[in-house]
């Protein structure tokens, strides 16, 4: 396990809804707890931008955030899913109804 520091420099760059950090790129910094009560550290600033502007997370709040993520995405493409077939099922249920009724009088 290393402890230096590794950085680096994103190859996009922000879009336009960053403000004054429009078009810059994204410097991530890996800074390794101690292993104990000081996790993994990830800092994130835009380049060339004071380090009081830097933003810091966990990397297990990073996991987890993904992790997160990814089973909500599950879930809504069940979800989708699922209306899908309701969405069919009534369609049908619809028109047998109609054809039913036409087919009564």
């Amino acid at each position: 396990m290393t402890k230096s520091k590794v950085t680096r420099v994103t190859s996009g760059t922000l879009d336009r809804s960053f403000g004054t950090d429009k078009e810059k790129p994204i410097v991530l910094r890996f800074v390794p707890g101690d292993g104990g009560s000081i996790p993994d550290i990830l800092e994130l600033k835009p380049l060339r931008a004071r380090s009081h502007r830097c933003e810091r997370i966990a990397v297990i709040d990073v996991y987890r955030y993904a992790l997160r993520c990814r089973v909500n995405r599950e879930v809504l493409e069940k979800a989708r899913e699922k209306k899908a077939k309701k969405a069919e099922r009534l369609a049908r249920q619809r028109q047998e109804r109609a054809e039913k009724k036409l087919f009564e009088s």
